[in-house]
């Protein structure tokens, strides 16, 4: 039986009271304590829970006190407790505890009813855990730390009157009602755009609550299970949502309302109930189900309940790490769009057109930013993409830009000097026009979007950002999660057994072995490969991703081992059986890649994507083109039938049945069309032998009507997180995991979400799985001199990374066309710009980038990179095998812009360390850049970056650095060690020519 009551808190720790600004009682000496504090005692089982209101959370301390008793030991009374209640029941609260009532008597009950605490010790050491009230231990005395909602707001199915009780429901349903009308009166208010900001799912919706549900008093002796209640959220957004529904109808049948479907409140309800966040927090939790398990397989009901709630606990984990992942996406966005440069505020407003392109730098014709454009149209993309059709005002070009087809920009309306004036819409450069004055963006907002009605009749800005956060990603994340956790064990789940593989524990591995994973057919794959040449390892991974037994295979391919072409032949050798293949990979341009590949091979593949972030080598593969070629002859009947129709429309302008009858048949062709062209694109995938998309892009609704694919292969699995890769895996019977955990890893920005283990990929997670028996190695590479690969081996794979014979030895001096000269004879170079005798070479210090984006730039060594590449050429070496990299976009831009003015470097690529994985070169030249007295390298040190870096090299490998500050870093200590073992150094001295005898401009830094 629970009671409650209120207690004296003279043993109470002042250094705990003083924590709340709350009232007391009088001590046992009728005398007030300013030190004491008004707290609320619950009681069950003889065991009491202080918990002290706050009118912003509930509650948020909790004091556990052991058994009840008097001073004479002895337990409280019936009757005590009886009057106790009613006590409770009467009391009000006074700010001044010295306050009566208006007769002269104490409000308060009197010191023989109260009940009475054994003294606390408050010298012992304070236990400090967070708990919620009614969990308490019996017999146990301990002082909490301070509870918040966000640490005990719960998730799951929403509670009912089974769980709560009739009063409980009650009490939430009139707390609920409270805040349902306060919500829809903000709307008369005109308060909408404020809700906006503050409603969210989760944890913003609890906290939002909480003030409606003080102001409604608890049921006498529920306060426990109350305080439950107004924590979990799916039971306060349930009641919520019908409170809010019954309000807003009220106002309808009062005429306050037209519609109340159609007001703003339940819009934004609908958004809420909607989000994939609501979605993975507000889910109906999925038990398994024993036959289902068993059947599938072979697993008993307990092991199948663990590996659930294994499941469970790592949705939940991983959504909570998605959701600080977004917001530190969303806040670093908004820094972006803040850094975007306006124009000079004091420039003349009557010249808008000089604001066309917005940059710091005026005389830099290159730039992300395009001012003053007008919304012209909009229609319909094939796929249902939303697309805007902008052109420059008054007629005038586009200027040059950066921006190309795929970029994701940012859409916001301006006034004549490009200030913006509205929220960002997000969405992507779909096509430039032809005409130079019109662009194409396909956006994710639709008509009936506030927002995007406004692009229309004003100015228009678009600025290209880098790290515009994805909102399609992050829901699609989220839902992956929610399906995981939801039909993961489920029968249906065409990819249970790789649930139960990648959750089981190490007592699951006689299953494993039951199932033969680890066994592969020798002979039987030897005649299926032909006259194919592989290595031992290859053989065994292509044997081992063919095995049905098998539900998961991990293949990490280190660099220039083959894992690409393996793919390509596993893949055919699958379809050859029969199987039906699932590809992705987390970047449009490693789909491209595996799309290029699997292209001249006779298989029927179809890739599936954004349009515009499609490679155009590859667009004759992509849904789109495959659906427009089969769709010629019909649209072009189509547009006839338009078109007489059309016609027959001007004729009968005076004839209205007549006019209504042709305006009813425009209506069904057009929606002919759009029937036509979804059975074909469904015909298409249906039809398909591979289907190719990246890991998010698998969430397609087109992919996810199709039936279960018997194989999915994810490649470059190490850069991408995991929820990403449950979305294709969910949808396939066996997983073939590719990639090298030991290059590089996904990108995240919140450091919280990085060291809570969102940067863990499931490759990584699964190469440690069941002994390791999940996974295959390639050993052989067959891209990189000895003298390079020997490097990465010892460096990053134990030693176990062996060199083809073929190139074990091969260099720059063995390509055609090429002179021998010591350069072209060096695998291995060195280029340092600090001295013999300690100095720096002049105009080799790093700087940092004036335009605010962070990153350095080294001057000097961008001189130095340039004078290697004319020793490269002049030697014979074609520049489109030179490969230029460096960690720090600012250094690519000073190189780039270098190389531009050099006609003889045409064909030369710059670019970043982590755009190149997956890529390589005969020669590669790195441009470390950072040169400081402190030694700080950055992120320099990381392992996996510089193993890319070095490793995209077929025959050469020259590092431009500053040797003082980089060997701060151990790791990269090692490797100019090893450079300096098997390769050259050389120093760069300013101001002296000549220094390889090739004929170099004199004005550089030359090489001694």
């Amino acid at each position: 039986m629970v009671t409650s009551t209120s207690f004296l808190c003279s043993r109470i720790p002042a250094k705990l009271a003083s924590k709340r600004s709350l009232h007391f009682r009088c001590n046992a000496s009728n005398r007030p304590s300013s030190s004491l504090r008004s707290l609320s005692l619950f009681s069950c089982n003889n065991v009491y829970t202080l918990c002290s209101s706050s009118p912003s959370f509930g509650f948020q301390r909790v004091i556990r006190i052991g058994p009840y008793c008097s001073n004479n030991e002895t337990k409280l009374s019936n009757s005590s407790k009886s009057k106790t209640r009613r006590r409770f029941k009467a009391r009000t609260k006074l700010t001044n505890p010295n306050e009566s009532k208006k007769d002269g008597s104490s409000q308060y009950p009197s010191q023989s009813s109260l009940p009475v605490f054994p003294a606390v010790d408050l010298n012992t050491q304070i236990e400090e855990q967070e708990e919620v009230p009614g969990t308490e231990r019996r017999g146990e005395t301990s002082i909490e730390a301070p509870l918040k909602v966000s640490g005990i707001y719960q998730n799951g199915d929403p509670l009912g009157r089974k769980d709560l009780g009739k009063s409980v429901v009650r009490w939430i349903r009139h707390s609920m009602r409270a805040m349902a009308s306060d919500f829809a009166s903000a709307e008369a208010r005109g308060e909408v755009s404020e809700l906006r900001q503050r409603m969210g799912p989760g944890l913003t919706f609890v906290i939002q609550a909480q003030p409606y549900l003080n102001v409604v008093p608890m049921p006498l002796g529920l306060e426990v299970i109350c305080l439950k209640a107004c924590t979990h959220y799916p039971t306060l957004f349930d009641h919520f949502q019908r409170e809010l529904r019954d309000v807003l109808q009220d106002l309808q049948h009062k005429s306050l309302v037209q519609n109340w479907c159609e007001t703003e409140s339940w819009k934004l309800l609908k958004e809420l109930a909607t989000s994939a966040q609501h979605r993975a927090i507000a889910r109906k939790v999925a038990q398994p189900k024993s036959v289902s398990v068993q059947g599938v397989l072979g697993m008993n009901l307990e092991k199948a309940k663990a590996i659930q709630h294994r499941i469970e606990g790592f949705t939940k984990h991983m959504s909570e790490l998605l959701r600080i992942e977004r917001d530190a996406e969303l806040e670093f966005t908004q820094e972006e769009l803040d850094a975007v440069p306006r124009p000079d505020d004091t420039s003349d407003s009557l010249k808008p057109i000089e604001f066309l392109v917005s940059h710091s730098q005026a005389q830099q014709e290159l730039c992300d930013t395009i001012c003053n454009l007008n919304a012209i149209s909009t229609s319909t993309g094939l796929g249902g993409m939303h697309l805007v059709l902008f052109k420059v005002e008054r007629n005038h070009r586009l200027p040059p830009t950066t921006l190309s087809p795929g970029d994701m920009v940012c859409v916001r309306t301006c006034d004549n000097r490009g200030a913006v004036t509205t929220s960002c819409l997000q969405g992507f450069v779909n096509s430039l026009g032809d005409d130079g004055c019109s662009i194409s963006v396909a956006l994710e907002s639709r008509h009936g979007d506030p927002t995007f009605s406004k692009l229309f009749g004003k100015s228009v800005r678009i600025d290209r950002i880098q790290g515009l956060a994805d909102t399609l990603t992050y829901e699609r994340n989220c839902e992956a999660l929610m399906l995981l956790q939801k039909n993961g064990l489920r029968k249906k789940n065409p990819s249970i057994a790789v649930v139960a593989t990648l959750f089981g524990d190490g007592e699951d591995f006689a299953w494993l072995e039951k199932n033969h994973i680890t066994d592969w057919d020798e002979e039987n794959i030897n005649g299926l490969l032909g006259s194919e040449s592989f290595d031992n390892s290859q053989q065994k991974a292509i044997a081992l991703g063919l095995n049905k037994k098998r539900p998961v295979l991990v293949i990490q391919g280190p660099p220039g081992t083959g894992k690409t072409g393996l793919l390509k032949q596993l893949i055919a050798y699958a379809v050859q059986r029969g199987e039906r293949v699932l590809v992705t990979a987390p970047t449009n341009a490693a789909v491209d890649n595996m799309v290029e590949k699997l292209s001249n091979i006779g298989l029927n593949i179809v890739r599936v994507g954004n349009p515009a972030r499609i490679s155009k080598t590859v667009g004759s593969k992509s849904l789109g083109e495959i659906v427009n070629a089969k769709l010629a002859s019909f649209r072009a009947e189509y547009e006839r039938k338009k078109s007489d129709l059309r016609r027959d429309l001007r004729h009968c302008l005076k004839d209205d049945s007549l006019g209504a009858g042709i305006r009813q048949l425009l209506k069904q062709l057009g929606r002919s069309v759009k029937r036509k062209e979804k059975e074909t694109m469904n015909e298409v995938l249906s039809s398909a032998q591979v289907v190719l998309a990246t890991n998010t892009g698998a969430a397609d609704p087109l992919i996810r009507r199709l039936d279960a694919f018997d194989l999915v292969v994810i490649d470059e699995a190490g850069q991408a997180i995991e929820p990403s890769c449950w979305i294709p895996i969910l949808q396939g019977k066996r997983c073939i995991l590719a990639g090298d955990q030991c290059q590089l890893a996904p990108v995240i920005l919140s450091r919280k979400a990085l060291e809570g283990g969102l940067g863990i990929s499931l490759l990584e997670r699964a190469t440690t799985l069941h002994e390791g028996i999940l996974t295959m190695r390639l050993t052989t590479q067959y891209r990189m001199n000895d003298a390079i690969a020997s490097w990465a081996s010892k460096e990053m794979y134990g030693g176990l990374l062996k060199s083809s014979e073929n190139v074990f030895s091969h260099l720059l001096v063995d390509s055609s066309f090429v002179k021998p000269t010591w350069i072209t004879q060096c695998p291995l170079l060195l280029l340092d710009t600090r001295m013999p005798y300690g100095s720096l070479s002049i105009g080799c210090e790093e700087n940092l980038d004036p335009a605010g984006t962070g990153s350095f730039y080294n001057e000097g060594e961008a001189d130095i990179v340039v004078q290697h590449i004319f020793s490269l050429i002049y030697a014979g070496v074609n520049p489109t095998t030179i490969m230029v990299q460096s960690p720090y976009v600012a250094q690519v831009q000073l190189l780039r812009d270098m190389l531009n003015e050099l006609p003889e470097a045409v064909g030369t690529e710059v670019a970043t360390i982590d755009s190149f994985q997956g890529r390589e070169a005969d020669a590669v030249i790195i441009s470390m850049v950072r040169s400081n007295a402190l030694g700080a390298v950055g992120f320099l040190g990381d392992s996996r970056r510089i193993n890319v870096a070095i490793t995209r090299a077929r025959k050469h490998v020259a590092v431009v650095c500053d040797s003082s500050t980089i060997c701060h870093n151990t790791f990269l200590a090692r490797l100019l060690r090893h450079i300096r073992h098997f390769g050259r150094v050389k120093h760069a001295e300013p101001g002296r020519s000549g220094g390889s005898g090739l004929g170099m401009n004199p004005m550089l830094p030359s090489i001694n």
